[in-house]
């Protein structure tokens, strides 16, 4: 599929507006002309109504076009090369005033070369002059229609860890679906995506730029201790200050001591921070209250491309990941019906973003470790200690041969992580790394879903501490849920597979999508707005492609 870029389809629309021009000096296209004399034996061309001559001159735009315009020519001749939107002021006076809706967005209005439309519209009325209007505003449109319904960037062109499907829809049907809408102003409106987040994601993006705007300045709590009761200090004024500005409720302004009034105020910021709810204001905390507008603007630009890149059936049921905010729910009818905390990758080992769907889960699962592991993080521990393996229940084999070795009797001074030739399998057991169940979407990154024996980090405010894989808190609560719809006792069902205590495998009766997401803002079942540490830097990463492809925030450097 082709996607103009915004500088090729400029001068790809300046040309063709040319090539109009001199169209209309060839008399055979663009003129009504008189039915030239009847010379013996010469049969007369017929007279073109002006209908063919603006379906003509169409034609042959679109052919001068080349590759920007190839994809039109089908539908066009489809159609006999008539406009949609030329000769009628109010569609084209309608298409501006959609396109130039685009920074509302977070797009780029020169994008979509509106000075092109405008100057097209400006034409003599010539049947050329109408092709080039038609034709520009075609371009223009199927751009801002694609970019506004699957998002202006390609997620993949950004990072190798951002996988989310580009689901662009074909410039056929882009036109096709606009062709066929009666009241095309109603019509632009339904281009951006359905999910009321989206909404909602706009209006926080217009009272962000009105407190850029109007240049807010708020107290800052400054750096320190952690704060807790017992404190009376300038800094528990500044953070009253603080949270007032931020829209919670404190009392009393201008009172130093750290009380019950400022420990639930406190409370409740960090619930909406995604935060532990110890009433302390530690790192984390004073570094979510001091963000400030400029910070949060730019995180809703960015989620807002993101909404529009899961602008797509995500499944009556499925199951849903944001990485960022350490969660997940199981969504029915797009409700959640089970929500538990996560632990995913660390900065080095990056749980991806992508979409997958979920066959089947193993109960009492064995785990290979990946080579990476085995090689970088075992043998260090089998040069202190050989018997690491057998405390914990992990067989070596011979790479290739498969031969089991005994592990406490190898010399490991002759291996390094270049040439370590052996394979690692932890059997099933209570101190097995994935725990009692693993939750299965086979995908090229061998990530899922697992239980872990290691249940104290789900505690922390901050959970990535896996190497890629996705830990569950709640992982039997998530086995009985995903099998109720086949089994009539589900929790029997899945104990009594346990009980066994031998590796089996259940395949789900109805196979469940599973999307992986990086949302650092978004609104929560209440409508309230949340915003989460970027702990990949991956919002920075598609904020700056956004501004490399033109976007701009006024009251933002960049």
């Amino acid at each position: 599929m082709y996607q103009f870029n915004n500088s090729f389809s400029k001068a790809t629309v300046a040309t063709l507006i040319s090539l109009a021009s001199v169209f209309a000096a060839v008399p055979a296209l663009s003129q009504t002309a008189q039915a030239p004399a009847v010379e013996s034996g010469v049969v007369p061309a017929p007279v073109l109504t002006r209908e063919q001559q603006v379906g003509q001159e169409i034609a042959a735009l679109l052919e001068a076009g080349g590759e920007a315009t190839h994809e039109f020519i089908d539908f066009y001749a489809a159609r006999d090369n008539q406009p949609i939107w030329a000769g009628d002021n109010r569609a084209i006076l309608d298409l501006l005033t959609a396109i130039e809706q685009a920074p509302a967005h977070g797009l780029p209005l020169a994008r979509y070369n509106t000075a092109a439309i405008e100057t097209a519209w400006n034409g003599s009325g010539a049947p050329a002059d109408i092709a080039a209007l038609e034709v520009a505003a075609a371009m223009s449109y199927v751009q801002f229609a694609k970019d506004l319904t699957a998002g202006m960037l390609n997620p993949k062109s950004i990072n190798r860890e951002m996988n989310s499907e580009w689901r662009v829809p074909e410039t056929a049907t882009v036109l096709a679906n606009v062709a066929a809408a009666t009241d095309k102003q109603a019509f632009y409106k339904t281009l951006q995506p359905s999910s009321p987040e989206y909404e909602l994601m706009l209006a926080e993006k217009r009272r962000l730029e009105k407190l850029v705007a109007a240049n807010s300045e708020a107290t800052l709590v400054p750096s320190g201790r952690t704060l807790r009761p017992g404190h009376n200090n300038a800094r528990v004024v500044a953070l009253r200050a603080r949270l007032n500005f931020l829209g919670y409720e404190v009392d009393d302004l201008t009172s130093p001591e750290y009380d019950d009034g400022i420990i639930e105020a406190v409370k409740a910021f960090q619930a909406d921070a995604g935060l532990n709810t110890d009433g302390l204001v530690g790192p984390k905390t004073l570094a979510a209250v001091n963000a400030g507008p400029e910070q949060h603007l730019k995180q809703v630009v960015v989620n807002l491309e993101r909404l529009r890149w899961m602008n797509f059936d995500l499944g009556k049921r499925h199951i849903y990941v944001n990485i960022p905010d350490y969660t997940a729910s199981v969504i029915d009818d797009g409700k959640p019906t089970l929500s538990f905390r996560v632990v995913v990758g660390t900065a080095r080992n990056q749980t991806a973003e992508f979409s997958d769907v979920m066959t089947h889960m193993v109960i009492n699962p064995s785990w290979n470790v990946p080579m990476s592991i085995a090689s970088k993080e075992y043998l260090p521990k089998l040069l202190a200690d050989p018997s690491t393996l057998a405390r914990q229940n992990i067989q070596m084999r011979v790479r290739g041969s498969g031969q089991v070795v005994d592990s406490t009797a190898v010399d490991y001074t002759q291996y390094s992580t270049g040439n370590f030739p052996f394979v690692l399998r932890q059997l099933p057991g209570s101190n097995n790394a994935l725990g009692r169940v693993k939750f299965m979407f086979p995908n090229k990154f061998n990530i899922y879903l697992h239980d872990t024996p290691s249940r104290s980090l789900f505690n922390r405010d901050a959970r990535a501490f896996s190497h890629g894989c996705v830990r569950v808190q709640k992982p039997l609560e998530l086995a009985y849920t995903l099998l109720a719809p086949q089994e009539a006792d589900p929790q029997a069902k899945f104990d009594s597979i346990l009980a066994t205590r031998r590796e089996t495998q259940v395949d789900l009766a109805e196979p469940i999508p599973v999307h992986l997401v990086y949302r650092t803002a978004f609104f929560d079942d209440s409508g309230e707005i949340n915003y989460r540490a970027d702990i990949y830097r991956r919002d920075k990463m598609v904020f700056d492609a956004l501004v490399k492809a033109g976007v701009t925030i006024p009251g933002l450097d960049g």
